[in-house]
């Protein structure tokens, strides 16, 4: 049996629904000397029948009891052949020439150890809502990846095993934010290369929660205060890497939970930090905070039957 090149390691809990359309992705890659390597995690749903189905001698399946996503890679990257290891979620997909690009940009830059993609998101029909980042750079980016995750997801990178044994995996204590974590201990020992191309595609579920939004901001805010703390160097990024992370988080917010005034407090509150951690702003911005400003009055005031739950922007960036 040929050895993988390429490890994907996929987390799984309760991912029947999903997790078939996640794995034919895979198997349309281009590239295919491809190992899968699933972790059920303590799922009660029939997700290992929906990989069984499959019937591909490349994708193995391990079962665990729950632990969480973060601790899920970790055991899937213990299982693992490959040289290079992949991360795909079993909700999201990929474009048949991810692994081939992101692989040749990995080995047409020898120093790198994390090559990445572009993201759309997508809804659960399928249906493309909006585009991501689209951007983000090469080489040293860790003050970049600090004032902005344009990785935006844990399904996107191409990892050198090697480096990501060397800075050990994900932490479970930032989920949901472990990825962004890693990611960042990533980049301040190795470059990053870019491969611009929209090549994965992030599902958005229409019924996001205000829990998982509320736990979102506590953990990205951790990862935040944790790396600024250990490089001294960086802390004056604090405020504007806060007033980017709160401008997002505003804007997501628009389509976590029903469209009610809680919602609007909620998007209040987020946009409010945005400008106390940077002022400017107001000035620098005033059409979006004044978008944002009239958005959240009508979600207070108009209530959900007349105000459609989509997202506020395409993009964010401070």
């Amino acid at each position: 049996m040929v050895r993988p090149r390429i490890s994907v390691l996929i987390p799984a809990y309760n991912a029947a629904a999903t997790i078939g359309e996640t794995l034919e992705s895979l198997r349309a890659q281009t590239f295919t000397n491809w190992e899968a390597i699933v972790i059920d995690d303590g799922s009660t749903d029939d997700t290992a029948g929906a990989i069984a189905a499959l019937h591909d001698s490349r994708i193995r399946v391990f079962r665990y009891p729950n632990a969480g996503q973060a601790e899920s890679r970790n055991r899937a990257l213990q299982w693992a052949k490959g040289d290079y290891v992949a991360f795909l979620d079993a909700d999201d997909w990929w474009t048949p020439d991810k692994l081939q690009d992101q692989l040749a940009a990995l080995e047409g830059d020898r120093a790198a150890a994390v090559a990445y993609s572009w993201t759309d998101y997508v809804g659960d029909r399928n249906e493309r809502l909006h585009p991501g980042f689209h951007s983000g750079p090469s080489g040293e980016v860790y003050r970049a990846l600090l004032l902005n995750n344009f990785i935006e997801n844990g399904s996107n990178p191409l990892v050198r095993r090697a480096a990501i044994e060397a800075v050990g995996g994900f932490r479970d204590r930032f989920i949901p934010a472990e990825d962004w974590d890693c990611w960042l201990r990533l980049a301040r020992q190795f470059p990053f290369v870019a491969v611009p191309k929209a090549q994965v595609r992030y599902r958005v579920s229409a019924v996001s929660s205000s829990a998982n939004l509320d736990r979102l901001e506590r953990a990205c805010v951790a990862v935040l205060d944790e790396h600024l703390a250990k490089n001294p160097q960086w802390r004056s990024l604090a405020r504007p890497a806060k007033a980017r992370f709160y401008k997002g988080l505003a804007c997501k917010a628009f389509s976590a939970g029903p469209a009610n005034r809680l919602r609007a407090a909620r998007s209040l509150r987020l946009l409010a930090l945005a400008v106390i951690h940077r002022p400017a702003l107001l000035v620098q911005e005033p059409k979006f905070i004044a978008v944002m400003l009239f958005k959240i009055a009508a979600i207070a005031l108009l209530g959900p039957n007349r105000w459609p739950r989509r997202p506020v922007l395409q993009r964010t960036s401070a």
